[in-house]
């Protein structure tokens, strides 16, 4: 394998490695166990909140959490689905919506110190992401001060929460409509314990749902039957005052409004999916390339590795030209959200135009992911198949992220009308580059094709305009998120290597967006030519370099471990001969 030549990138190198905290030699021990069930997983991720206890890692930062998000999602994406639904989803929602009651800081510090495991209780069998429509009735008994939930119907039955009971009490937080004295009020969270002292909450009915291949969660459905809930544990914020004798004052008027507090901690999980997903690619690409590099084939000089062949080589420098843009870009991004957090910890809710970025890119970074997932399992022939070399479990994990907090395709058709309705920032009039230029003209195309659709027909966005016309809301959705890419890398970071990275990242999306391009008449013939002539020379000028950027990574030093990225794979399978006979 040819010496990484990260000189030239070191100003970079810290951008886009794996986060690898202090101590990290016990995490690595930790999210190096290997899971074979859901208990074992869950026993797994209850010795990463003692880790976290012990070292007083402060993931209230969003900053800290997004970081622990990327370590802990090359290891196991279970334990990073529980990370994330413990801490983000739980803990923050408490956090923006809760009172400051006794009630609620026992329960908040059960969680913050490991002592409880949170859980997040949305969808429903019936509705999926569609919470607006959620069935779960959450009634306020006056004389006795408590709310009463129920799941009036089998549609209702929460699907599909990792709510198994286990060696800890598991903290609830549960998505109902809320009503007072015959009066609907909408959805709202309310939060309780699932078990008391080992055994479930009265009227909680929970029942497994069984293993997902390789992705070992344990999850459930979960059911209520008067369940009797403290008056405390309306998490409301400042949009209701509820009085224990039944009367309300509502003070965010409508239920939109609401409803935009009640979710905003989904949408830093959609965020937080995409980080997690990057970081699997990152750890893939790892894993192929030293596999290339050491994988002997017989060429038309001899033996040589596989990676000699361009197919591979430049394949993979396509990819770990993406993953290394996407993570320079989620860098920025988390960042802007966690400054955004930290102004205002309650009572939060999304910008349009920043929520509009963190869905388009959560739908670009996992979709990419995923190809590059595939590509890397095909690239390791047969050693990509098994579990043990890691690729498999990433791929699972990977689906998880695409449908987790918002399935991309319904997300995406919503950003894209969400662009129409808000239209876009022009900040872009100093990028100089002309396939920056022609990206734009395609974005500007989309949407003034959608304005003339909608003018036209004298309404606003509806079933019938999003179904007939999806692919332009999907590419209009898609285009805005590779123009924030640049853009934000543009701003953001000023170093030798970027512009080449720029360069390559613009030419991969023109030439995916080719056909469009072409059929739409954004360019011409000729000038397609003349884009995929410099696509061919852009990669085999730069391939090796941008394989490099690989090392830099430092997945090794996060503590991935598998045979095929082992300094001699054959050694270490001759050596487990035995233990992996048996």
């Amino acid at each position: 394998m040819n010496q990484p030549l990260c000189n030239s990138v070191l100003k970079l190198k810290h951008y886009f490695r794996i986060s690898n905290p202090e101590s990290s030699d016990n995490i690595s021990d930790i999210l190096k166990t290997t899971c074979n069930d859901y208990q074992s997983s869950v026993k797994k991720f209850i010795a990463l909140l003692n880790y976290i206890k012990k070292n007083n890692i402060n993931l209230t930062s969003f900053n800290e959490l997004a970081a622990l998000h990327e370590l802990v999602a090359p290891h196991d994406g279970a334990v990073v689905s529980m990370l994330s639904i413990h801490f983000n989803l739980t803990t923050g929602t408490i956090t923006n919506l809760g009172a400051q009651t006794p009630y609620i800081e026992d329960l908040y510090q059960k969680l913050c110190s490991g002592h409880a495991i949170g859980v997040y209780l949305a969808t429903e069998l019936a509705h999926g992401h569609n919470l607006v429509a959620i069935e779960t009735q959450a009634d306020y008994l006056p004389e006795k001060g408590v709310f009463i939930l129920n799941s009036p119907s089998p549609g209702s039955y929460k699907f599909m929460p990792n709510t198994i009971s286990c060696e800890l009490p598991k903290v609830a937080v549960v998505f109902a409509q809320l009503n007072v004295s015959g009066k609907r009020y909408g959805i709202f969270p309310f939060v309780f314990p699932l078990s008391v002292n080992g055994k479930l909450t009265t009227g909680v009915k929970i029942t497994t749902l069984g293993d997902k291949p390789g992705f070992y969660l344990d999850n459930a459905i979960t059911s209520f039957n008067n369940v009797e809930v403290s008056f405390e544990g309306l998490l409301a914020g400042n949009m209701i005052t509820l009085h224990r004798n039944g009367q309300v004052s509502l003070h965010t008027k409508t239920l939109k409004e609401r409803f935009a507090l009640i979710t905003n901690r989904i949408h830093t999980g959609k965020l937080c999916m995409a980080i997690s997903s990057v970081a699997a690619a990152k750890s893939a690409l790892h894993i192929t390339s030293i596999y290339g590099h050491k994988r002997q084939t017989f060429g038309y000089s001899g033996a040589m590795p596989v990676i000699n062949y361009l197919h591979f080589k430049e394949g993979i420098a396509w990819d770990t030209l993406s993953t290394v843009a996407h993570s320079l870009y989620l860098k920025e991004l988390t960042e802007k959200v966690s400054v955004t957090l930290s102004k205002t910890v309650k009572n939060f809710k999304f910008s349009d135009d920043l929520l509009i970025e963190i869905i388009t890119a959560k739908s670009l970074c996992t979709w990419r992911t995923q190809e590059i997932l595939i590509n890397c399992r095909e690239r390791c022939g047969s050693h990509g198949l098994f579990i043990i070399n890691k690729i498999p479990h990433y791929l699972i994990a990977n689906f998880g992220a695409i449908t987790a907090e918002g399935d991309n395709l319904v997300l995406s058709l919503k950003a894209g009308e969400m662009i129409l309705i808000n239209g876009i920032k022009n900040n872009n009039k100093d990028i100089q580059h002309d396939l920056f230029f022609i990206l734009t003209n395609y974005l500007n195309f989309l949407l003034n094709k959608l304005k003339k659709i909608i003018v036209s027909g004298n309404r606003r966005t509806n079933l019938d305009i999003v179904n007939k016309h999806s692919d332009d809301f999907l590419e209009l959705s898609r285009t805005y998120a590779v123009l924030s890419v640049v853009t934000t890398m543009i701003d953001s970071y000023h170093h030798d290597d970027i512009d080449m990275i720029i360069e390559g990242y613009l030419i991969d999306w023109a030439h995916r967006s080719m056909s469009n391009l072409l059929i739409n008449e954004i360019i011409d013939l000729q000038e397609s030519k003349k884009t995929e002539e410099r696509r061919t020379e852009y990669i085999r000028k730069n391939a090796e370099k941008i394989i490099d950027f690989i090392s830099c990574f430092e997945v090794d030093k996060s503590g991935i471990e598998t045979p095929i990225s082992s300094d001699d794979y054959i050694s270490w399978y001759a050596e487990n001969h035995d233990q992996l006979k048996d």
